[in-house]
């Protein structure tokens, strides 16, 4: 028999239990917020979901599989599923965390995108664990068995997900350049944005609307097109300048300000380093009869 939704809230406890499954890919069981007394231990026996902790203050231990992990404020620890489990707070330090136990099919490897998993189930958060506590009071808000709410907590649980593993990452990513995507894919995306902006972005606009570092798309852009974005971009820009100098009456400067260079004496400059003629020049031998 589906046990029936329940919310809790006393001092040093708030908790909304039981939740009913919103979907098969990721699903709300429990989530709360505790502050434990002095010792106060936890016996997880072997769990059927998985449950994440955020520290908001003090300390206490995790024992997985039979290591011992001592946590801090702002670490974050992940009682998982299928593994018995026995945590403790400090004696004098005693922690208070938030959580929230879910499962589904993607859940396992949402927490593994942002670096977790049985074998690593405790990491230093890289923003304040107390940036997740607005998320989590809007999960138990929406205590009320209602349709509407039941589709808002899920999308609360991909919120705080979805957050968790932007945060974890770009530190991650910042350190090693590891991004979740294939060169091809980044490259194949940034060609993409320049046919559809060439005229106004610079190339730090391009790293920034595909999500990567700078130094990261000039390494990938010479490993794939053997030039740099902003070769790339420049010869682009100059190409279709080209063909427009060839098959169109549009004036050079027009043509020069559709390409994203304001002050056509620099377009003509660059236009002849690359094509060996001016502006006026390739225009003219392209309109010869």
């Amino acid at each position: 028999m589906e046990k029936q939704t329940t919310y809790k809230n006393v001092a040093g406890f708030r908790c909304l239990r039981n939740i009913k499954r919103q979907t098969n890919d990721l699903y709300l069981v429990h989530c709360g917020i505790q502050q434990c007394p002095p010792g106060y231990t936890y016996d997880h026996k072997v769990p059927n979901e998985n449950h994440l902790h955020f520290v908001l203050g003090g300390a206490g231990s995790l024992e997985i599989d039979g290591k011992r992990y001592d946590i801090k404020t702002d670490d974050i620890f992940l009682i998982p599923k299928g593994y018995p489990v026995l945590y403790n707070a400090d004696l004098k330090n005693p922690w208070e965390y938030m959580w929230i136990t879910f499962d589904g099919e993607m859940a396992e490897a949402y927490l593994s995108y942002a670096g977790i998993s049985p074998q690593l189930p405790a990491i230093h958060s890289q923003i304040p664990n107390q940036l997740y506590l607005p998320m989590i009071h809007k999960i138990l808000d929406t205590s009320e068995l209602t349709f509407a709410n039941e589709i808002k907590r899920v999308g609360y649980l991909y919120e705080i997900l979805s957050t968790l593993i932007e945060m974890q990452n770009t530190i991650r990513t910042i350190k090693k350049n590891q991004y979740d995507y294939s060169i091809d894919t980044y490259v194949d995306y940034a060609l993409q944005y320049i046919k559809l902006n060439y005229d106004c972005i610079k190339v730090q606009d391009i790293a920034d609307y595909i999500g990567i570092n700078r130094s990261y798309l000039t390494t990938i852009f010479k490993k794939q097109l053997h030039v740099s974005p902003q070769e790339y971009l420049m010869r682009f820009r100059l190409n279709i300048a080209a063909n427009q100098l060839a098959t169109t009456s549009l004036s050079i400067q027009e043509i020069a300000t559709g390409i994203g260079y304001h002050n056509p004496l620099t377009f003509s400059k660059i236009f002849k380093q690359e094509f060996g003629v001016s502006p006026k020049h390739y225009r003219e031998e392209k309109r010869q009869p």
